[in-house]
Parts: structure tokens; sequence; C-alpha cells
């Protein structure tokens, strides 16, 4: 592999005989505020060390070029592969800077005699402005014995008119998104030239510190690695290192560059711009989320675990087919498209259900306590590991989906959460059954269920479930989520369980919600109690789930310390019979904690099974 690589300062990077061009099927310009701030926040402390009488240097990251030579001229033009929105910051910060030498200049001239700073500032900007242009903005080629002038940089198809008008100073409405960025990013450069450069004082020392700007920290201080091959498939690969090694490159960027390319002739210009427009869309999530949707949906339509190393190759293996082609017919211009637009139904689809939100319109079939199943499992117990079956559980009916997250809740605590058994096994169960479900026209959530009994019988049966249940104790630290998981559980189940727990688990009453977020869990026991005469025995049980139970808010801040005599009539009168039962005793011993342990315990095996 034939690759060049320079560290170098911006303006050597820009001085050299070339241009730089953004592909047209590249996404369109993505900084968002947070990333053009942390831009000129290193610019200022690279100025202010100037300023000072220092020197500050800062690496501003790699650019990922493929070579291109013009037929018929002198100059090279490179295809960025990775870093447009670096060289877009530092060519839209050398415009602004134009625009500021020009306005002085406008000043200058308009007061007719000049003193000799001045006329020594009106001659160093007038020449600087013309060296700027055609340093970093324009390029004067010359092509078949003609001159022409040719953008230093050209973006990408959805951005470059817009951006060229923004850089000429023309007033142009955005269009799209990345348009809005583009508006947002020329605001912070026109403050930062504004605030941190000029700041106030005459023409000439404004002139001294912009030419601090251009001459010393762009000239000197600002570097970045300049990366460029003979060929896209070279780039690419840098590209796929480059995010291995932690850059802030993604899966998806590659995906995208790569299934453009594969339309890239005139016969299929329309898909092409359709996918570009797809694409957009795919990749407007933020870029962590990017990697895990793409992975998830992998596994959810492929039935495995994508591999870590080369997610993209996979996807054009396995999912675009188009891992060695560098053209397609139209055909496969389609499928590709298809899928590209299955990727983001699914993506949102992906967002809906991390969010724990139900993902059906249609609430007739199942009611509010169905749905509150799936932010249990989500976002409550955080189970992440099941969003590929979950993916597609959702091309079930929304009764079939709301039986699977209910037995899959159960599961995923006793499995998981109380059973700490190997993720594995459970993963690899999860995958073989999003498979099944996608191929079947007639899945049975008895078969999933079936699985999840079978492993939980030979990685966490009865045995390990009680041992490790009555291990649980409540940290003061904090992290007793999963506490109050099990005694809200515990308490929607009760009915089911006293009436025989005969079959599949079932809550029997659906009418009550509890909000996870608003129910707090209380020692039955104080914690700290109000008086010194503790109990020496509940002392050693009061962390123990036999002392705890649960209430809402206003219930725990009136009786946060109480001794039992002061809590009793509350839990008397509590909508849950699980309080109502502690409060059925007159005293609260050691003995009484040890018995209503063992009962949850007891309600626990047969609650928390598939």
């Amino acid at each position: 592999m034939a690759i060049k690589a320079f560290q170098q300062s911006v303006k050597v990077l820009f001085e050299q005989n070339h241009t730089f061009d953004v592909p047209k099927y590249q996404r369109g310009y993505a900084w968002e505020d947070e990333a053009i701030e942390d831009f000129v926040e290193d610019m200022t402390r690279c100025l202010n060390a100037r300023f000072a009488g220092a020197q500050r240097h800062h690496f501003f990251g790699g650019i990922v070029t493929v070579r291109r030579d013009i037929s018929g001229s002198g100059r090279s033009n490179y295809e960025v592969i990775d870093g447009q929105q670096r060289l877009a910051s530092f060519v839209m910060l050398i415009a602004v800077v134009v625009s500021s030498m020009q306005k002085i200049l406008k000043d200058l001239t308009s007061k007719g005699t000049l003193k000799t700073d001045e006329q020594k500032a009106k001659t160093f900007l007038s020449s600087t402005v013309e060296t700027l242009n055609a340093l970093y903005l324009i390029y004067n080629d010359n092509v078949e014995l003609e001159y022409v002038e040719v953008p230093k940089l050209t973006l990408s198809k959805a951005d470059n008119e817009f951006f060229q008008k923004i850089l000429a100073g023309e007033q142009t409405a955005p269009l799209r998104a990345s348009h809005e960025r583009i508006l947002a990013a020329w605001a912070h450069l026109e403050a930062f030239i504004e605030n941190k450069v000029l700041q106030s004082g005459s023409a000439s020392e404004k002139a001294k510190r912009l030419r601090v700007l251009v001459n010393a920290v762009l000239a000197e201080d600002c570097t970045v690695i300049f990366m460029h091959t003979e060929t896209r498939k070279e780039a690419h690969q840098i590209f796929q290192v480059l995010n291995d090694r932690g850059v802030h490159l993604t899966d998806g960027d590659l995906l995208r560059a790569t299934t453009m390319e594969c339309l890239e002739t005139t016969s299929l210009l329309a898909m092409q711009n359709a996918l570009a427009d797809r694409w957009d869309s795919v990749l407007a999530y933020p870029p962590g989320d990017t990697d895990s949707y793409l992975r998830w949906y992998f596994a959810s339509m492929e039935g495995k675990r994508p591999k870590s190393s080369n997610l993209a190759d996979q996807f054009l293996e396995f999912r675009f087919k188009c891992k060695d082609e560098t053209t397609v017919n139209k055909q496969g211009a389609q499928a590709i498209l298809q899928e590209v637009k299955q990727i983001d139904a699914e993506f949102a689809l992906l967002r809906t259900l991390g969010e724990g939100d139900w993902p059906y319109s249609d609430h007739s079939s199942v009611t509010s306590w169905d749905r509150e199943r799936l932010r249990m499992l989500v976002t409550h117990l955080k189970h992440t590991n099941a969003m590929p079956l979950l993916l597609s559980l959702r091309r079930l009916d929304a009764s079939k989906f709301a039986e699977a997250i209910s037995a899959l809740e159960r599961f995923v605590f006793r499995y998981k959460t109380i059973g700490n058994a190997h993720v594995s096994p459970m993963t690899e169960l999860y995958l073989r059954n999003a498979k099944k479900i996608r191929d079947s026209n007639n899945y049975s959530i008895k078969t999933l269920r079936t699985e999840l009994a079978e492993l939980i019988e030979k990685l966490v049966p009865d045995s390990v479930f009680e041992a490790n249940l009555r291990e649980v104790r409540y940290s003061p630290r904090g992290g007793n989520g999963y506490i109050r998981y099990l005694l809200i559980t515990l308490e929607d189940y009760l009915k089911w369980y006293e009436k025989g727990a005969q079959g599949m688990p079932k809550c029997k009453d659906k009418t009550r919600v509890f909000d996870f977020s608003n129910t707090t869990l209380e020692h039955i026991y104080p914690e700290s109690p109000e008086t010194k005469d503790q109990d020496a025995e509940l002392e050693k049980v009061k962390q123990t789930i036999g002392n705890l139970t649960i209430f809402g808010p206003e219930d725990n801040d009136k009786l946060a310390n109480k001794p039992f005599p002061g809590k009793r009539e509350a839990l008397l009168k509590s909508s849950l019979q699980l309080n109502r039962e502690v409060g059925a005793n007159k005293k609260w011993r050691r003995e009484h904690v040890e018995k209503r342990s063992d009962r949850l315990v007891a309600m626990a095996l047969k609650i928390f099974v598939p």
C-alpha cells in the first residue's frame, strides 16, 4: 500500500499546488456547535500564547485523501475521504479573516489622508487579502492554455453551492441541516475574529493581531497529518484503521461512501441522490448511537454478532452484497437503496425501543402495564443486549410482543441481575431467535420462552437463584434500583402467586402501574434509628430484603426514620398487599424480617421464570 503521510502546518497544507474535493456522495458539513466551539477554543489558546510572546502548538487531526491528476492542468486534486469538517472550518475561518480585513480597508479608504501607521496597515491588509485568497480560497489554474479560477476546497454536491456563496459573502437561505450547521459555524468564527483577534483599538493594532493569526498561528502552530494514497480502496483502509484506533470516524460514514461509489454512473444518478438523502437520515444520529444501531441491526438480520474489527466490510458482504464491487447495475443499485431505507426505518425503531417507548401506535390490544414492561427491561434493568431481538420481535403483533417482553423482563432479572450468569449463552439465544422471527411467518413466543427456561435451568437453577437472593443487601452508597424492581414485581404478581402460581406468571391486576422513578425503597426497621436504644438483632438484618419495602415519595418523606410503631398505621393503610402484611405484625423483630425474607424468596422462585 503506497501511503504518504506528512505532518504540516495548515498554511503548508494549502500552499501546495493542489486543490481539495469532497466527493459528492460524502455526507454534508456535520460539525455541531460543540465541535466548532472546540475548534475556536483551540485556535484561541494558540493565539493567546502568541500575544503573550510564547508559542503553543495544536494538532488538529488527520486528513485522508486520494490523489487525482487533472487532465491538462499542472495541479493535483485530492479527494477528501476524511477531514472535510476540519478543512471546511479552516477555509471558513480564512474567509472570515478576509472579510474582516476588507472592512478595515474600507474604513481606511473612507478616511482620505492616512497616518503613517494607517498607511502601513492598509498596504499590509491589501497584500494579505490577495495572498489569503490565492493560498486558501481560490486556485488560479491553467487548463489547456486557459486560466480558470477553481475553489481550493469543493464540498459535496449537497453543500458546495451554498458553501461557496457563504465564502463569497452572499446572502443565501439554508435548504438542509448541513447548511444550517455551516451558517452556525460561520457565526462562531465571526465572533472569534471580532472578540478574540480584533478586539478593539486602531486599524494598525487590528492589522498586527490579524498578522499574528495568519503568519504565526496558521503558518506554524496549527498542524495536521496529511495522508494521501493513489486509490480509494487504500484510503478507505486508512479510514478504517483510524476508526479502530478510536478516532471519531464511523463505519456508517465508510458505508455511505462505498455504497455511493457503487452507484457512480450517469444512469444511476437519480438513485444515487436518493441514496445520499437516505444516508443523511441514517447518519444524523450521534456517532456512538450509529455504531450501536449498525451492530444491533446486523445482528438482528443475520442472527450473529458482527466482528468488532471490520463491521463495514461485513455489511458490504452480507447486507449490501457488494464487498468487492466498484460499480453495480440498476438491480444492484435498487437493492442497496432498499437496504439503506430499511436501515433508516429500523434505526428509528431502535431509538424508540432504546428510550423504552412502546413501538406500536395502536394500544387497544395491550394495557399500560404491558407497555411499562418494555421500560422496565430497557431503562430500569438497563438491558441493551436484547436490542437485536426486540428489533425482530417488533415484526410480530403487539400482544405477542408484550408477551415476549414480559418473559424477557423476568428472565433478565433472574439470569443476569441476580444470577450474574455469563452473557454469551444469553446473547446467542437472543440472536438465534431474532433470525427465526425474520425467517418465519408464524413464529411462536412459546419457542422463545422454552429456550429461556432451559437456559435458566442450566445456569441459574432454583438453588443458585435462592442463594443469591438471600445474599441481596441494601447499599447505603446507592445502586439499589434492582431491589425496588424486585419488590414492585412481586407485588404485581402476588395475586397470581396466592391463587396457586399455576402456568405462566400473570399480573392479575393491570390497572395499577407503578411509576418506578417515583417509587422509593424504605427500611421497615429504620436504617438510622432516631433513638439510641437500637435492637442489636435487627441491626444485623436491617439491610436484607425482608426489612425493605416500597412507598410513594410522600409516604417515604413522612415516615423517614420512624420506628416500626410510627410506620405501622401507614403500612396497614397502604394500597400494597405486601405492606399491609408487614403492618399486620404488632411488633417488628428479627424473626419477622427472616420470615418475610422467606416469603419474598419463595414468591420470586415462582414468578421469575419466563
